[in-house]
């Protein structure tokens, strides 16, 4: 497996090693992209300039590039731009490049083969706010978010709850089961008795999963957890073990060898975490009642990863540990809110949401250094064998919480 999974990994460099030479062949590189993002700043001179994400055509590649002139250009858009790729490095094209740009402007005739425009804009329509409009869409479609947006989930620990990831791959494939399976039982009943009702409804689920991956533009959280439902069900189907940390390692590995530049993507690793975490509790306390892992799984998971989020991201509140109880409603705020879009009456929760959202909080700092990472991401697989490392770990990020400032 280890030398497919090599295989893998040394012919995706190659192909992107040929379109960061085809990138290279002038100086001056001329390319149609599609808007990924879209952002004013402004500099320490008080000058105000736009700020571009694109997804290059045909390499797939991501880059960043600024305009000082002024233009309201929208996400996913189409745009031809000039970059200046001279000092881009192998590296840099990887993990997603900067590069001057000397001409970007729209192409109105030419649209993505993907036009998710009209998503949006239905979702824009059952709004008012336009804050809550910008909550749905990234919910639903995985749209960038603003500044203010990300400060206020953060304030709440739910900026895994809006970015779509493993809990939607859940809620989405939970919801097409429970509506499609009375359907086809009806039909199973008079046509086809022979067929594995699971089976087929487990295909029809990938398939819309892999469709409404591809509008969101493969984002790292959704893929990983697709990639691990398809292989997870492929194991169930042959009699292995699915909830196991050799799937989750085999996933891992066979996702960078495709898709070198998740290993810059944190969200990536947090969502690798994430499940890493989810599967340790079950490993240790997987024999407990139900309702009682249910009750502290969330809670526990949350603890295992405060290492890990405040190395990079330090702001605390204490409205964050009221995140397990978050994502409880999530399981509910998620299909709900699906359901009053498609009804037309998206508009209905703006009021609570909105509440939620601008809760007064105390900011503090809770951050951790590179050398306590290393040491407790060590620990937590030495804990993969010894409970007591486990034990040690929930012990160490709760009274971490003790040294905020």
């Amino acid at each position: 497996m280890l030398v497919a999974v090599g295989c893998v990994a040394l012919f995706s460099l190659s192909f992107h090693y040929y379109h960061f030479l085809e990138l290279h062949k002038t100086a001056l590189h001329v390319s149609k992209a599609t808007v990924l993002n879209h952002y004013t700043k402004t500099n320490a001179k008080g000058r105000t300039y736009d700020v571009f994400k694109l997804k290059l055509d045909g390499s797939g590649a991501e880059v960043y590039t600024t305009s000082f002139r002024p233009s309201f250009i929208p996400i996913k858009s189409r745009v031809k731009v000039k970059l200046n790729v001279e000092n881009v490095s192998f590296y840099d094209y990887l993990k997603g490049f900067f590069a001057p740009s000397l001409a970007l402007y729209e192409m109105y005739e030419d649209d993505p083969p993907w036009d998710v425009r009209p998503l949006y804009q239905w979702i824009d329509a059952q709004h008012k706010n336009d804050k809550m409009a910008e909550v749905y869409k990234t919910l639903f479609f995985a749209t960038p978010i603003s500044k203010e947006l990300r400060d206020e989930v953060q304030k709440w620990g739910i900026s895994h709850l809006i970015a779509i990831s493993g809990y939607n791959v859940g809620v989405i494939s939970f919801l097409l089961f429970f509506f499609l399976k009375p359907l086809y039982r009806f039909f199973q009943n008079r046509y086809f008795p022979y067929r594995n009702m699971s089976a087929d409804l487990s295909f029809i689920v990938f398939v819309v999963l892999f469709f409404y991956m591809v509008i969101i533009d493969f984002i790292a959280p959704f893929l990983r957890a697709f990639v691990m439902s398809l292989l997870g069900f492929f194991f169930y189907s042959k009699g292995i073990k699915v909830l196991s940390f050799e799937m989750l390692a085999l996933v891992s590995m066979a996702l960078l060898a495709l898709f070198p530049s998740l290993l810059f993507s944190l969200s990536f690793w947090f969502s690798i975490a994430g499940v890493f975490y989810l599967f340790l509790f079950l490993h240790h306390f997987g024999h407990l009642n139900r309702f009682v892992l249910l009750g502290i799984i969330d809670l526990g998971v949350f603890f295992l990863m405060i290492p890990i989020v405040h190395t990079f991201f330090p702001v605390f509140t204490f409205l964050q540990l009221t995140s397990p109880l978050s994502s409880l409603v999530f399981v509910v705020f998620y299909p709900l809110g699906l359901l009053l879009h498609l009804l037309q009456f998206g508009d209905i929760l703006d009021g609570a949401v909105l509440t939620f959202l601008h809760v007064k909080t105390q900011t503090y700092m809770l951050e951790f250094p590179w050398w306590i990472l290393f040491g407790y991401v060590g620990t937590s697989l030495v804990a993969i064998r010894f409970k007591l490392a486990l034990y040690g770990c929930l012990i160490f990020s709760f009274c971490s919480l003790f040294f905020i400032e």
